[in-house]
């Protein structure tokens, strides 16, 4: 009887247990969620259609235009005095070009050529009010040689994944910024398309030099 007696008044204390258990189940599985709603918005993105102007062999290339005012000159984003080019809320810069003109245009002449490809440094920023995926492709548009992009040392892949704000943003009224590498497998006219959860952009530069 002692035992019984004994069962019964432990089992409150056993339930408050598993309810806590559970709760903090719930608490750990939060990231787990969030990144099945990435892969689910990534996937969306992923189904846009490649929309990127095909030209012919010596068809000149049309060039995006650049600004210098659309992005602020912080010090927490590289080459923010560059020309940045796209429509928004997502933005590119080449690193690489010389900044002489607005056009989308560098030579490949000093960029480093690794994994079969010219790596340039292309940071990539967005508007501090965007938040959610961002996917970057491309292609050349004399051909179906893609682009590739990494960040760090990640292996290049050619459906770049972004997601803003970026980790290392600081607070809400700053830029998300990436500084990552995009890999261009020799000279000619290149596109990029950017997408993002309301729009589709397209970035049209050219890469001159060894072929």
């Amino acid at each position: 009887m002692k035992f019984h007696h004994w069962a019964i008044v432990a089992m409150p204390f056993v339930f408050i247990c598993i309810l806590l258990v559970l709760a903090s189940g719930i608490g750990s599985s939060d990231e787990s969620a969030y990144s099945i709603y990435d892969s689910v918005a990534f996937s969306q993105l992923k189904r846009r259609p490649l929309n990127l102007p095909a030209l012919s062999a010596g068809e000149r290339c049309p060039v995006s235009h650049g600004s210098q005012d659309t992005v602020p000159r912080v010090g927490y984003i590289f080459c923010a005095g560059c020309f940045w080019y796209g429509k928004g809320p997502v933005f590119m810069a080449l690193a690489w070009s010389d900044q002489s003109t607005d056009e989308a245009r560098f030579s490949l002449n000093k960029v480093p050529y690794e994994q079969r490809a010219y790596r340039a440094k292309t940071p990539w920023v967005s508007k501090p009010e965007y938040a959610g995926p961002i996917l970057i492709r491309g292609r050349l548009l004399t051909g179906n040689e893609k682009l590739r992009f990494a960040s760090g040392g990640s292996k290049p892949i050619d459906a770049f994944e972004l997601q803003a704000p970026a980790k290392e943003k600081a607070d809400s009224s700053r830029w998300s910024f990436w500084p990552t590498s995009m890999f261009v497998p020799h000279a000619g006219c290149y596109g990029i398309q950017i997408d993002t959860s309301d729009a589709t952009d397209v970035v049209i530069f050219e890469a001159t030099g060894p072929r």
